[in-house]
């Protein structure tokens, strides 16, 4: 019978999650010295993103920015490219694609095993 090694660690895994340990009850006091999550940041972060996320909502309707998107727009399509415009596109692009990558990198290492 040919495994994969994936499978192979996933039997391992789910074998070794049915044994059972006698540590005359050192593994649950281990876990109930833990410090708790720390909701209360969880919670004061989630409200400043919120509170970041309404403050620019508001300025962008308060300072019509609709307009200046439309404008930009506007120019973009109707100006002839040039090599500057074209590199300036680019780099924008990438910049973007990067910190896109980044960020899910970033989450990739924080919900892996």
């Amino acid at each position: 019978m040919d495994m994969t090694d994936e499978k192979l660690i996933e039997k391992l895994f789910r074998d070794a999650s049915q044994w059972q340990v006698a540590d005359n009850g050192f593994t649950e006091r281990v876990m109930k010295s833990l410090p708790q999550r720390q909701s209360r940041v969880t919670a004061l972060s989630r409200l400043w993103t919120l509170f970041c996320v309404t403050v620019a909502v508001v300025l962008f309707v308060l300072l019509r920015g609709w307009d200046i998107v439309a404008h930009g727009l506007f120019v973009l399509l109707t100006t002839p490219p040039s090599l500057d415009r074209l590199l300036m596109l680019f780099l924008s692009v990438a910049t973007v694609g990067l910190l896109a990558l980044g960020e899910f990198i970033s989450r990739e290492r924080r919900y892996s095993f």
